[in-house]
């Protein structure tokens, strides 16, 4: 049996060419729906699929409107980075949307359309369903979202200075910036897909043996 879930991402950019990357999903937290999906659960979709899913309008088959480019889980839940294709209207029209929704700061919705291979009842909550693995078919943007955790991190302008103060200012080679900006980013905003705030005290810590390991090396 079919099913979707449906999540909110914030977007403070999406490029003109139509891609856009964030969460399609998150991990331990119960949904409107009384599910959680764990860790791990698309796992084996993602190794058999490579990342490459459809982009749909509203889970309309016939309204296919892109293709994700890359997916993968990490700590917070399922990453995509997915491309609309804008020789297609229904993409141009949600890319304008979109694009609207990044001025106004409002929040449109991903929704995955998915398979449930495995599951099983929460052991706290029998009224909860555990997703342990998901078959994903495909995600579609959608007007109204469903799960209040998820978000699009839309950073990369962020990431891409951040990585540039690295190599020019920190003198760090090209490769060690991109790893540190990576790993910085992930230290920054552990609490939220698009929250770069300073970080907590026992943050500057990490942050520092990290930049002193890459100078070593």
């Amino acid at each position: 049996m079919r099913e979707t879930k449906t999540f909110p991402f914030k977007m403070s950019a999406v490029e003109e060419s139509g891609e856009f990357f964030g969460y399609a999903s998150t991990f331990g937290n119960v949904d409107l729906g009384g599910d959680v999906i764990d860790r791990g659960a698309f796992k084996k979709t993602l190794n058999d699929s490579g990342g490459k899913l459809p982009l749909l309008d509203h889970h309309d088959p016939t309204r296919q409107i892109g293709w994700n480019l890359e997916a993968r889980e990490d700590a917070r839940g399922l990453f995509v980075r997915g491309r609309l294709n804008l020789e297609v209207q229904a993409a141009r029209e949600k890319h304008a949307l979109m694009r609207q929704a990044t001025a106004i700061g409002a929040r449109m919705g991903l929704s995955i359309g998915f398979r449930t291979v495995r599951d099983e009842r929460d052991r706290e909550d029998t009224r909860v369903r555990r997703l342990k693995e998901i078959h994903l078919m495909e995600y579609s943007v959608v007007t109204f979202p469903m799960n209040p955790q998820a978000g699009v991190t839309a950073v990369k302008a962020k990431r891409d200075l951040l990585e540039l103060f690295l190599g020019t200012e920190m003198g760090l080679a090209p490769q060690q910036a991109r790893e540190a900006a990576d790993r910085i980013k992930s230290l920054l905003t552990c609490g939220g897909a698009d929250a770069w705030d300073p970080p907590e005290p026992n943050l500057v810590h990490s942050l520092e043996h990290l930049l002193h390991n890459l100078r070593m090396n």
